[in-house]
């Protein structure tokens, strides 16, 4: 067995250790094979120094004949030193037992056997005499179950009339019964008879060793399947490892792909060799079978009566092989003998025998038994059943409301290249329109692609799978230009198919897909009304309205509010109910953008209403990722963090899926000056550029970089963005979802000295908008009209428009943008040189530096109350001081959290706009309180 780098059991290692260096000592450890055993032994053999003399013997392979395991240990001691003569003499006993069995021979040899024990003890007791220490002598026999009967005999003798001065270590298989050398096993030794059993491997040390051996921390889903199927016997678990990487997916299929370890094919073939012929056919087609086998259809299968194979598997229980799970049942103990006494059977006999299973299986008529049919049906070659099945096993899955195994068994199948073209083109049909409500699309979109190349596809089948793959594409992959080439060539294919192929147009029609200009989206979506049947798939034709809806509400036409108002509350079908889920979501989504936060709070209410009957989806998951960012807008900070890698962690497989998530924690982190772990979330792939994706993860992701840049004074870096983004919704024609990076442009063109260029495109945003039903956008204009007239000079101007500015955001509730509107309000009045304006000033930055607080924006905060101390203020709601004792202060919990992250003192003082000696006194109060000796013992702080 590959002995791993994580301690398998230092702990047993220690206590055995312990043990045998105090002699005499008798040690027995019992386990099943692959256990460790052998290491365990090598281990405490390495560990005891004492030891003077060691002396090793197997029992396992040895000859048939009386007595051969103690001429085996016999030798050993003469190997090792003991004294010829003596062993001359316990050879003489042995032969004259070996030829007239007696009592009175058999305990000569017994004694023969001690004797030759006590003098090697003797002997190297007088070789170390002068080192004044007191060696011992080490005896190991291993396996001993399979010594024959004499040897156990004369090995109990020895155990139970120790020597001093020898530690005896005995391994061994249990059976079930008692040890190897006969119950009541006692012995004079103080303590008596130690006995160990080395339990399985848990789950945190396979995991700790796949770690090692893959040099990194294995998915916790491909460790525990690792440990299931091995049972965490040590001997499987490394050869599994040595095997498999965490890449090769699924371990029960990739062990079919790459072969079974020979080792472990070896074990099963020797456990497979104990048993009679009827119990090993039994065991052979048991292991065809997944999971715990029931005696009724094994018997079934094997035309035996239930009674003759309930038998034979207790046989197989008998030899290791298989263990009872209780009502009828056994399983494969570990699963994965199973595996490899499946593996070893002749293919012809294989497929017979899935055959067989197959229509023993059919035979029951169960619902419940569809997965296995597909399984075995496949397995037997008989592809068309396995389809049938299939479509069958879907659809009551899709009703259970498990899309996401329905997607796992068509995929499967439509792997196999035996599978019919007709089935084929049916399956991927089937498959394409479930994809679309999962996050797993990357198996989906390779299968569509590889069918697409079939020229023999009717062009209405073609034109329907490359639907599915458009929409795939420009959804769960967030490749809106590649999925848009696709839709058009779905919808031209699918002329005579008016319902899919108006689904089609109405999805090119939405704006956020795609870098073409709105016109030509507008342009899609009254083909698609034109087109539209008045009857056909409900689904279909839901998917067609909830579209239209989208697209108004996402350019902010005012006819939107009417098209989501004749959305049904309800859908008859799950299909219809996820298309309002995604209607909804895409509602929600659009509303944030335009400001219409209210509405949005009820569009996403109604879409987790239909989500619970509908079951989950990737719509479901969009609904949750768009909950984030209203909670950003509208400043429900309180947790958001642990809520968006929550949500990274619950399946978040596609690009689009985890965008808002990243977009969310990038822009936390920027208000709190956690710069670098701002840009880090950025490169998130759902918010890079080029993906064909114009909608608010990219604006408001290209307005996150744009100031991530300027707090860094990376100013070229800025403009560079600025011009790329808004060229980009230049380009699209529509700036309703652009309010964020409007702002964020205006700031980088004003820093750069490029007022006129500024206003230009302030101009340009407030023509497109003038029409359009969007108030987080005019409140954002008055704000930037505010930047310029202060690049101009006209500070009066600027305070009014800041300030309008700050009272429509407080009306729309979006409490961070209004903090950043008073402050600038206040940053203008204050270059005033009357008193008036610097009071309003004073009481507009403490307004500030209070809403930032609030909220979590801690640089943000800080950046405020400097400026107010600068001018005399003081910041409101902080009439004195209070103590804290031992628990950290805000201040101590920023720079508590700085610390963590990293932060030397010059850099927190430059983020919190503090003195490095104040940065000195609260970082020797956060170690003090913390009770940390360095810096690196310092952790994120708990929320309170």
């Amino acid at each position: 067995m590959p002995v791993p780098g994580v301690n398998l059991d230092e702990a047993l290692v220690s206590e055995l250790s312990a043990l045998v260096s105090r002699p005499p000592a008798v040690v027995l450890v019992g386990a099943g094979p692959g256990m460790g055993k052998s290491w365990l032994v090598r281990r405490v053999v390495a560990a005891s120094q004492r030891a003077g003399m060691t002396v090793s013997a197997g029992c396992r392979g040895l000859p048939d004949g009386q007595y051969v395991v103690v001429r085996e240990l016999v030798d050993a001691l003469v190997e090792a030193g003991c004294d010829r003569e003596r062993a001359g003499g316990a050879l003489r006993a042995l032969e004259s037992a070996e030829r007239s069995w007696s009592g009175e021979n058999e305990y000569r040899v017994c004694r023969a056997v001690r004797g030759l024990l006590v003098g090697a003890v003797r002997r190297i007791r007088s070789a170390a005499a002068r080192q004044g220490c007191e060696p011992a002598v080490l005896v190991v026999l291993e396996d001993v179950e399979c010594a024959d009967a004499p040897s156990r005999r004369v090995m109990r003798y020895v155990v139970e009339r120790p020597t001093d001065g020898v530690a005896l270590i005995l391994t061994y298989t249990p059976d079930g019964g008692p040890s190897p050398l006969g119950a009541r096993l006692g012995s004079a030794v103080s303590g008596g008879v130690h006995e160990f059993r080395p339990a399985p491997l848990p789950q945190s040390q396979v995991a700790a060793w796949a770690a090692e051996v893959a040099g990194a921390p294995p998915p916790q889903r491909w460790a525990e399947s690792v440990h299931q199927l091995t049972g965490g016997v040590p001997l499987f678990v490394g050869e599994v490892l040595a095997r498999l990487t965490p890449e090769d997916g699924d371990v029960r299929q990739a062990l079919s792909r790459k072969g079974m370890p020979e080792v472990i094919a070896a074990a099963a073939v020797e456990r497979l060799a104990r048993l009679p012929v009827r119990a090993r056919r039994l065991t052979a087609v048991a292991a065809l079978i997944r999971g715990p086998v029931a005696v009724s259809l094994l018997a079934q299968v094997c035309a035996l009566p239930v009674g003759a194979a309930e038998a034979g598997l207790s046989r197989a229980v008998d030899a290791g092989v298989m263990s009872p799970a209780g009502g009828g049942l056994f399983t494969f103990a570990p699963p994965v003998l199973g595996l490899a006494v499946g593996a070893g059977l002749p293919a012809v006999d294989r497929r017979r025998w899935h055959g067989a299973i197959a229509r023993a299986l059919e035979s029951q008529e169960s619902d419940a038994a569809l997965h296995e049919l597909v399984f075995h049906t496949r397995a037997a070659g008989d592809v068309t059943a396995s389809a049938r099945f299939a479509e069958r096993a879907a659809e009551r899955a899709v009703r259970a409301g498990d899309t996401a195994e329905a997607i796992e068994l068509l995929q499967g199948l439509l792997a196999d290249p035996a599978l019919p073209r007709r089935s084929r083109a049916a399956l991927a049909g089937r498959l394409g329109r479930l994809a679309l409500t999962s996050l797993a699309y990357v198996e989906t979109v390779a299968l569509l692609r590889a069918i697409l190349t079939d020229e023999r596809l009717p062009e209405g089948v073609r034109g329907e799978l490359r639907l599915h793959l458009g929409l795939l594409l420009s959804n769960q992959a967030g490749d809106g230009d590649t999925g848009r080439v696709e839709l058009i060539r779905a919808a031209r294919e699918l002329r005579r198919r008016p319902a899919p192929a108006a689904r089609a147009m109405s999805a090119l029609a939405l704006p956020y897909w795609g870098s073409c200009a709105l016109r030509e989206h507008l342009w899609w979506l009254e083909q698609a009304e034109r087109t539209v049947p008045g009857r056909g798939d409900p689904a279909l034709l839901t998917a067609v309205v909830v579209n239209r809806a989208s697209v108004l509400m996402e350019i902010g036409d005012p006819r939107a509010w009417e098209a989501a108002a004749a959305l049904p509350r309800d859908g008859a079908t799950p299909s219809e109910r996820q298309q309002l889920v995604r209607g909804y979501v895409n509602l929600a989504d659009a509303a944030i953008c335009l400001g219409h936060h209210a509405a949005a709070t009820d569009f996403l209410a109604r879409a987790d209403d239909l989500a619970g009957c509908a079951g989950p989806t990737y719509a479901r998951h969009l609904a949750a990722a768009t909950g984030l960012r209203l909670a950003w807008a509208t400043g429900r900070w309180a947790g958001l963090a642990a809520d968006a890698h929550q949500h990274l962690g619950e399946g978040a497989r596609s690009p689009f899926g985890a965008a808002d998530a990243f977009l969310v924690l990038a822009q936390l982190a920027l208000t709190q000056g956690e710069w670098d772990e701002a840009e880090e979330f950025l490169r998130a792939p759902g918010l890079q550029p080029g993906s064909g994706w114009t909608g608010p993860e990219f604006t408001v992701g290209a307005a996150t970089r744009i100031r991530l840049a300027l707090v860094r004074g990376q100013l070229p870096v800025a403009l560079a963005e600025a011009t790329r983004a808004t060229a980009l919704i230049r380009g699209k024609g529509v700036w309703a979802w652009a309010g964020e990076l409007v702002d964020a442009a205006v700031e980088a063109m004003l820093r750069g000295g490029g007022l006129r260029r500024a206003g230009q495109l302030l101009d340009e945003f407030a023509r497109d908008i003038a029409t359009r039903d969007c108030p987080f956008g005019q409140a954002m204009l008055a704000h930037c009209r505010g930047a310029t007239a202060t690049a101009a000079g006209r500070h009066d101007e600027a305070a009014g428009l800041h300030a309008e500015a700050a009272t429509r955001l407080a009306a729309l509730s979006r409490p961070y943008e209004q903090a950043r509107a008073l402050e600038a309000a206040a940053r203008c009045r204050l270059a005033a040189p009357v008193d008036p304006a610097r009071t309003t000033a004073a009481r507009q930055l403490a307004d500030a530096a209070q809403l930032f607080t609030t909220l979590g924006a801690t640089w943000e905060a800080a950046r405020c109350t400097r400026l107010l101390r600068d001018h005399g203020g003081t910041p409101s709601g902080r009439p004195g001081r209070r103590g804290y004792g031992d628990r950290l202060s805000p201040r101590e919990r920023e720079v508590c959290r700085l610390i963590a992250l990293g932060r030397t003192n010059r850099q927190i003082a430059d983020l919190l706009f503090l003195s490095p000696r104040t940065v000195e006194r609260h970082v020797a109060g956060v170690m003090r309180k913390l009770g940390c000796t360095a810096r690196d013992q310092v952790r994120l702080p708990a929320v309170d």
